[in-house]
C-alpha cells in the first residue's frame, strides 16, 4: 500500500456510519456504553484494541482513528469511561472513577468480548488509565500507547494537589479548578454545556478572541459565555458531543479530578503495603514490562515534555514519537498520529503476536 494511502485520513461519522456500532455492556455492577467497529475484511485479522478517551472527551474523539486502525486487522473497542457519554455517572463514588476500578472493567469487558490479550491506546485521562491497566492487568495487555499523557508511578507517599501544583506542576493548576465544584454549578443547560466544551476544544471569544482556558489557571467563566466556535469539530460533531454530555452532565467527568487520594490509597496497598513488595520488589512492578508507545504533543499546555524525562527509568520497551500539536493532537494532526501508531505496531507489536494468541 502506497504511503500517502495507508495514512490519509477517513474520520468516522458521528452519525449513522456503518463502520460503527453503538453497544453496552454490564461491568460489575454499572452500564457501559461503547463503540464497537470490527476489523477490515480485507485484511488478516491481528486482534484487538481498546481505546480509551480522555477529558473532556467521549468514545468518539477516537473517529480519526477507527478507520485506520481496523484496516491493519484490529477490531476497535472505544468505550465511555464511568462518567461518560452512555455510560453510567455514579454522582458520590469516587471509588467508581479510580484507575483500579477502570482497569476492572476493562477486564471484564475482555472477560465477555471472549479476549485474552488485548492492545490498549490511551490520550489525556485515557492515558493515564491505560498505564494504570497494564501494571494491574499484565497478563492482559499485549501493548500499550498513550497520546500526550506520559507515565507517572504509584507512589508510596501521598502528596495533595495543591502542593503538587505549588511545588512541581504549575501546570496543573487547571485540575484544582476543576476538582473545585464551581463548574458545574454553571454547565448545566445544553447551551452552557456547548459553550463549555467549545472552550475546553480550543475555541476563542466571539468579541476578544481570547481563549478562556489557562492550564495554571483552569476556566475563565465569565469569557466562557462568550465562547465562539471551535476549529476542530464539526456542527454536527459539536451537537453529538453537547447530546451525549446532556445525558449526566459534567459533574462525572469532573469526578475523575477527585479521585487523586483514592488512587493513592488504591496504589498504596496493592504496590507498597505487602510485605512482599517492598523496596526493589515494588519498584520491579510499577515498571510496563509491554511495548510501549509515548507520543508528545509538543505544544499541549498541560502535559509537558519535562514530565516525560524519566520514563525509560520504568519502562524498558518504550518508544517515543512527537507531533508539533497541542493538547488534541489527535484530531489536529491525526494523519501524524496514525503514521507514528503503525509504525510502532508495525515494527514493536505485530511482529510478536503469535498466531495462537486471542487478541
Amino acid at each position: 500500500m502506497a504511503n500517502n494511502q495507508r495514512f490519509a485520513v477517513d474520520k468516522i461519522k458521528v452519525n449513522g456510519d456503518p463502520r460503527i456500532s453503538h453497544l453496552t455492556a454490564y461491568l460489575n455492577g454499572y452500564t457501559y456504553g461503547y463503540l464497537f467497529s470490527p476489523a477490515s475484511t480485507t485484511v488478516a485479522k491481528r486482534g484487538t484494541v481498546f481505546l480509551v478517551h480522555g477529558f473532556p472527551d467521549i468514545s468518539m474523539g477516537w473517529r480519526y482513528q477507527i478507520p485506520f486502525l481496523t484496516s491493519l486487522g484490529l477490531d476497535v473497542v472505544a468505550p465511555d469511561s464511568i462518567g461518560y457519554g452512555r455510560t453510567d455517572a455514579p454522582a458520590f463514588k469516587l471509588q467508581d472513577y479510580s484507575y483500579k476500578r477502570a482497569a476492572a472493567d476493562i477486564a471484564e469487558l475482555c472477560r465477555q468480548m471472549g479476549l485474552s490479550r488485548i492492545i490498549l491506546g490511551g490520550h489525556d485521562w485515557g492515558g493515564s488509565i491505560v498505564y494504570r491497566v497494564a501494571q494491574y492487568c499484565p497478563s492482559l495487555i499485549f501493548a500499550v500507547f498513550s497520546i500526550c499523557t506520559p507515565y507517572s508511578p504509584p507512589i508510596e507517599k501521598y502528596e495533595p494537589l495543591d502542593i503538587l501544583i505549588e511545588k512541581r506542576l504549575p501546570n496543573f493548576g487547571y485540575q484544582a479548578h476543576f476538582a473545585s465544584g464551581e463548574i458545574e454549578e454553571v454547565v448545566k443547560s445544553k447551551a452552557e454545556i456547548r459553550n463549555f466544551l467549545s472552550n475546553l476544544f480550543g475555541a476563542r471569544t466571539t468579541d476578544t478572541k481570547e481563549f478562556a482556558f489557562d492550564a495554571n489557571k483552569g476556566l475563565d467563566l465569565a469569557k466562557q459565555s462568550r465562547m465562539g466556535k471551535s476549529k476542530l469539530l464539526d456542527d454536527d460533531e459539536l451537537d453529538y458531543y453537547v447530546n451525549e454530555y446532556a445525558r449526566h452532565g459534567v459533574y462525572g467527568p469532573l469526578n475523575w479530578y477527585r479521585s487523586r487520594e483514592v488512587n493513592y490509597m488504591n496504589e498504596w496497598r496493592d504496590f507498597f503495603q505487602s510485605g512482599k513488595n517492598v523496596g526493589p520488589q515494588a519498584q520491579e512492578k510499577m515498571k510496563l514490562k509491554q511495548e510501549v508507545l509515548y507520543v508528545l504533543a509538543k505544544k499541549d499546555q498541560a502535559l509537558k515534555p519535562f514530565m516525560a524525562a524519566k520514563m525509560e527509568e520504568r519502562i524498558p520497551k518504550l518508544t517515543r514519537g512527537e507531533v508539533d500539536a497541542g493538547h488534541w493532537a489527535l484530531w489536529e494532526r491525526p494523519e501524524e498520529c496514525n503514521r507514528i501508531i503503525g509504525a510502532w505496531l508495525d515494527e514493536k507489536v505485530f511482529p510478536h503476536l503469535s498466531r495462537e494468541s486471542k487478541l
